[in-house]
């Protein structure tokens, strides 16, 4: 996950030729499905694991650790 480029790397990637709306548009989206898709690993990664099949996590547990496990901090 740290080869995900920052916005100021995003930015400066399109930003080297002649920026337009639809230049921005698109370095906008190419960031954001960069952190969806970070974002989506973490999620997976932190669900509960069961340690048996008697052992059954609850949907709280499940929801705070996939709506916890990417933190906006990560998005810069």
């Amino acid at each position: 996950m740290n080869n995900i480029p920052t916005a100021e790397e995003t930015y400066l990637k399109y930003t080297q030729c002649v920026m337009n709306h639809e230049d921005i548009k698109v370095a906008m989206i190419e960031f954001a499905k960069l952190h969806v898709e970070a974002a989506l690993k973490e999620a997976l990664e932190s669900i509960p694991c069961l340690g048996s099949s008697s052992d059954i996590a609850t949907y709280e547990e499940v929801e705070n650790a996939v709506l916890n496990s990417y933190p906006l901090d990560k998005i810069i």
